[in-house]
């Protein structure tokens, strides 16, 4: 079984906190955040991807800890701002950027990764409009991505990033506009990656990327944007990237062109990491409310489901369905296969296929391990008007309430 990474006592909590809530365990993410940090050159700054996970109380958490945030719409980049975040510690990326978040992004002065020709366009005319300069980054679709990302969003057609094949004449289009301050190059290949070798490759294909733009173009980008990709292991016999090894991996590449290329000598590079920064350190806990036999099998059923921790379905970018790691925090003994759903009406609320559970019965708290990113964010909270799990954070000493349940309306 994949351990919960962290300090906090979910058997203990799960015992006299009303169920379904998460738990995030705050001085784990902290630590981790830091060993990676320790890990890799100064030269480096390190983002955290909203989109992960966006409560307000982990991402104060995470902010001293980082040199900029990842938003990927408007209405991230407003509620950051909200919290008193300034603009310029801001990148932006994403597909779809309307006008009104391309205006906001300019008028805050946030970083624009530019996913299109099209977009740049859009980018000018605004700029234009208010007389002002949009500071950007190319964002390149390369030609080719490692097959170890588990989830790849180069190297194939994608609605991310400017062809690598069409990126020289994009990027000589931004030179030549008095309202485009070019900062930068980005190129996010795919993630979900837990081999440090092909991180590594990776970056090393990125940096020649830049080196045959900059030598094309003439463009003297201040920054490269390498992405992320830093996986975290869901399922039994996947390795566990270690923080210190997957920095260690990106700061050897970096040292190398840094010797062999003076144009990178003096520049940024970025790291862009949601799910590494926080999905191990997160917990959904839900209570059996029913249990059946049935046809040869053995079903539990949760107060939660679907609604509540989306990806456990795998439905969210798993081509082979496996269960995540899941355990029964009430008992130890008389392990058995069992089928755990949710409570929802549609067969796709299927969180774990012949799970081997202590045996559950009525009541018991059943854990999901590792998901502090993209469940809460990702899954249909509102659908069947089913309460909102809770929202809990560690701080070492005693879990607060960070976000209430949220209730359609009142019953009893």
């Amino acid at each position: 079984m994949i351990p919960f990474l962290t300090d906090a006592p979910l058997e203990e909590l799960a015992a006299r906190i009303d169920a379904p809530f998460y738990l995030y365990d705050g001085p784990a993410m902290v630590a981790h955040a830091r060993e990676l940090r320790a890990a890799l050159p100064s030269c480096v700054d390190l983002l955290y991807c909203v989109k992960a996970n966006a409560n307000r109380s982990l991402v104060e958490l995470l902010v001293p800890e980082v040199q900029g945030l990842d938003v990927s719409s408007g209405g991230e980049l407003a509620f950051m701002r909200g919290l008193g975040i300034p603009g310029p510690f801001m990148s932006f990326a994403g597909p779809g950027k309307s006008l009104p978040e391309l205006s906001l992004a300019i008028r805050e002065r946030a970083s624009i990764s530019v996913e299109s020709e099209t977009e740049l366009h859009r980018i000018v005319s605004v700029a234009s409009q208010k007389g002002t300069k949009a500071s950007i980054a190319i964002r390149v679709n390369p030609k080719h991505t490692s097959k170890l990302f588990g989830m790849r969003m180069g190297g194939q057609a994608s609605a991310f990033g400017v062809p690598e094949e069409d990126a020289a004449a994009v990027v000589r289009q931004a030179i030549a506009s008095p309202h485009i301050d070019l900062d930068g190059l980005h190129v996010f290949a795919g993630t979900q990656c837990l081999e440090a070798s092909a991180l590594a490759e990776n970056a090393r294909q990125t940096l020649d990327l830049a080196a045959a733009l900059m030598t094309e173009t003439g463009a003297s980008f201040r920054h490269v944007n390498l992405g992320g990709g830093f996986g975290v292991p869901y399922f039994e016999g996947q390795p566990d990237l270690a923080p210190e090894v997957g920095g260690a991996a990106i700061a050897g590449v970096l040292e190398d062109r840094r010797l062999q290329d003076t144009r990178f000598s003096q520049m940024r590079f970025v790291l862009e990491l949601g799910r590494f920064f926080v999905g191990r350190f997160g917990a959904y806990v839900a209570r059996v409310i029913d249990v059946k036999e049935t046809r040869g099998k053995r079903i539990v059923v949760l107060d939660g489901g679907m609604n509540h921790v989306f990806p456990a379905t795998g439905n969210f970018g798993q081509l082979v369905k496996k269960n995540y790691p899941i355990v029964n925090l009430s008992r130890v003994d008389d392990p058995c296969l069992q089928d755990v759903v949710g409570p929802l009406c549609t067969p796709i609320d299927s969180l774990a296929r012949e799970a081997v559970l202590p045996r559950c019965r009525i009541g018991d708290a059943i854990a999901f391990l590792h998901v502090g990113a993209y469940s809460y964010a990702a899954s249909p909270l509102l659908f069947l008007g089913h309460p909102t799990p809770q929202e809990l954070l560690w701080n070492g000493v005693d879990a607060r309430v960070v976000r209430p349940s949220f209730t359609m309306g009142h019953f009893a």
